[in-house]
């Protein structure tokens, strides 16, 4: 009989035809496969036994999202072959960049193989994906690799079934491949005299040297302009990290998964204070590529650093990175799309994504309400990310960073053009943040729907763990606009199917409408409690004030009044200080909760002689942890709601996370947090795309 199957799933730069047709020797089934934009069609000819067998091994084989099957009039085959693609504009599953595999590297570092120390080396399980696609079909006259012409070594491996290389677009050796600017082994000379090197990775440039030269690592900081932000670390293997961070199980899995993510790790033994800064973390991955395996291997741990002026995109670009006059280590395969490594850490037995970026993105994420038509959803301004529903499927961008930059801005709109013309989208209604002033808000003009910062957040949990029935949310983060026009950034919520009501918040005081709130701690402090007679006046005289229920603010305002951090130079960095101090407390001081901000500053206030700063910053954490609690069981004896979603980037606090996850459970609730996407601003567009099927 003769079957006409299509798979619809993650089919596209994966090896799947090359799989099928090894399948279809092993079985005996003749016929053909072809890669038909988004998905694999097949046209198969055998017996039925032999041909189900067939659908069943390709389907436990890859992540196919759902197949269909056809009987049509039998084709006499004599044997499978490959044909050439076809584009049938349906919706396409496009890999994500994936690390370099076992196989390669041993083959990277063995001196009896040809493709010994080949810098470009892969195969179909491994290699850039989505960095260098240009569009689809994924062959390879559609990706930056077709201006290297296969030798003829390649070209037999590429077109021999039972090879590892059988259709890779990607396969090259050191005959045919890109080339590197200058020697592996120069480049390696490079890091151990202590100079800093700029390497061409698969999203763009880092800047490396070596995590044991401060000198360096300094010199890095004043090339990006970054004074505080923790630095990641590269380390050569697994034991190497375990020397110098716990790993747990999850954390070990994550770090050698094949997005290669930078995990965030606590510290065993410290580098010098100019890489970690003051963080209790430390940035931890591994080498992701050959060019880097091949450079860890010789000279190891790195600081490895994406390459630009802080705030603005990753580099790509040849030319752009010798303006910071160091040396370069380069190639001549070109990157379509800059991508950030993926940052995670692990809260409670819980993955959460700080940074989605390569080796996750395109992937795309299944939720329960579908779009009747392709939706743009733009996100939020800090820490950018849009995404595309169609169907009951979300593709998320790569995070950006922030568009008030107008590089950013630049690269996050010119990116919003490519992901449609990669997947065949069209921006036939969007949704945006309720925020009038954001930028991201404002660049099209069609905006059709408006949805609040924070009731995003808590879509977003909803969304991605297929929520159903009633759901008490807790969006805790610095900044969102309001539907009353006031800063939210502590709110409680309802969800109850498509309905949303406003339950809860911290009370509203008057603060200074200027981002240099955000920033100067103390000047937070002030707009609480007085005592500063400018912003006194101000606020008195309702000159350029808003109101605000924020909870960042209020951990920035804390910590200042406890003396531990007075100043933001990078977002978050009080909140992380005052997160610090508390880990470090043997017992906490117990505050009252709370929900007037005011209050609990005067508390503090009052006890500041009587308990150390790290026992009242612990005592604050739990404080806002019982809050939580009690105000999820006021309201699950009021509208019988067990379900709890936490979402914001105050969920990043891994004090408030896992001792609120853990009372919460205590008593009997179920808690999701964000797992697939950001809790902070980068998973606002998934909570766009679930509200957006439900708002008008």
């Amino acid at each position: 009989m003769t079957m006409k199957l299509t798979f619809h799933g993650i089919v596209q730069g994966i090896g799947f035809r090359p799989a099928a047709q090894r399948t279809a020797k092993d079985l005996g089934v003749n016929g053909l496969v072809k890669n038909t934009g988004g998905n694999v069609s097949l046209v198969i000819s055998a017996k039925k036994q032999a041909l189900d067998e067939f659908v069943r091994r390709l389907i436990g084989m890859f992540d196919i999202k759902k197949y269909e099957a056809e009987k049509i009039e039998d084709i006499p085959f004599t044997d499978f072959k490959i044909v050439h693609s076809e584009n049938d504009n349906k919706t396409p599953f496009i890999t994500p960049d994936l690390a370099t595999c076992s196989q390669c590297e041993a083959e990277l570092k063995d001196k009896s193989n040809r493709r010994y120390r080949h810098p470009f080396i892969s195969c179909v399980n491994c290699g850039p994906r989505y960095t260098i696609i240009n569009n689809l079909p994924y062959d390879r006259e559609n990706i930056t690799m077709a201006p290297f012409e296969m030798c003829s070594n390649c070209l037999e491996e590429y077109t021999s079934v039972y090879d590892r290389r059988c259709h890779a677009q990607t396969i090259a050796c050191n005959e045919c491949g890109p080339v590197t600017n200058i020697s592996i082994d120069k480049a390696v000379d490079i890091l151990r005299r202590g100079d800093i090197l700029a390497v061409k990775g698969i999203g763009g440039y880092h800047l490396a040297c070596r995590a044991d030269n401060p000198q360096s690592v300094e010199k890095i900081r004043k090339l990006k302009g970054r004074e505080g932000k923790p630095f990641a670390v590269m380390f050569s293997s697994i034991g190497q990290i375990r020397e110098y961070c716990k790993v747990n199980e999850l954390e070990e899995k994550l770090l050698l998964s094949p997005a290669r993510p930078i995990v965030l790790l606590e510290k065993l033994k410290d580098f010098d204070v100019s890489v970690c800064k003051n963080s209790d973390y430390t940035g931890a991955f591994l080498p992701c590529n050959p060019i880097q395996i091949m450079l860890l291997d010789e000279v190891s741990p790195l600081v490895m650093t994406s390459a630009n002026i802080s705030s603005d995109p990753i580099i790509t670009d040849d030319n752009e990175i010798l303006k910071f006059g160091v040396d370069v280590l380069s190639h001549n395969r070109e990157i379509l799309t800059p991508i950030d490594d993926s940052v995670l850490q692990v809260t409670q037995g819980r993955t959460q994504f700080i940074r989605r970026a390569r080796g996750y993105v395109p992937l795309a994420i299944e939720i329960d309400k579908g779009a009747d038509e392709d939706t743009l959803c733009l996100g939020g301004d800090l820490k950018s990310a849009f995404a595309f529903h169609r169907g009951k499927y979300v593709f998320l961008s790569q995070h950006f960073g922030d568009l008030d930059n107008k590089n950013i801005y630049d690269c996050f709109k010119s990116n919003i053009k490519r992901f449609a013309a990669l997947h065949g989208f069209s921006e036939k209604k969007i949704a945006a943040d309720l925020h009038p002033g954001y930028y991201s808000s404002n660049m099209f003009e069609n905006v059709g729907v408006r949805i609040q910062h924070h009731k995003a957040h808590i879509a977003s949990v909803i969304a991605e763990h297929r929520l159903k029935g009633k759901v008490i949310g807790f969006a805790f983060d610095g900044t969102g606009y309001g539907d009353d026009g006031a800063i939210w950034g502590s709110e409680v919520f309802i969800f109850d199917e498509g309905k949303v009501h406003r339950a809860e918040h911290l009370d509203y005081v008057k603060m200074l409408a200027s981002d240099e709130v955000s920033k100067n701690a103390d000047l937070a402090l002030r707009c609480y409690l007085g005592g500063n007679e400018l912003v006194d006046k101000a606020i008195k005289n309702n000159i350029n004030t808003v109101l605000s229920s924020s909870m960042g603010r209020l951990f920035d305002a804390v910590c200042a009044l406890l003396d531990i951090r007075h100043y933001n130079t990078y977002e978050g960095e009080c909140a992380c200080a005052l997160e610090s101090a508390a880990k470090k407390a043997e017992k906490e001081y117990p505050l009252s909760p709370s929900l007037n901000p005011v209050e609990i500053l005067n508390e503090i206030k009052s006890v500041k002689d009587s308990a150390t700063a790290e026992e009242i910053a612990l005592g604050f954490h739990t404080m806002v942890c019982k809050l939580i609690v009690n105000i999820a069981c006021k309201h699950r004896e009021k509208h019988n709601i067990n379900q709890v979603a936490l979402s914001g980037g105050v969920f990043i606090n891994r004090i408030i996370t896992s001792q609120t996850i853990k009372a919460l459970e205590e008593k009997s609730f179920s808690v999701y947090i964000n797992e697939k996407v950001p809790c902070g601003d980068g998973g606002l567009a998934l909570g766009q795309a679930y509200l957006s099927c439900t708002e008008e």
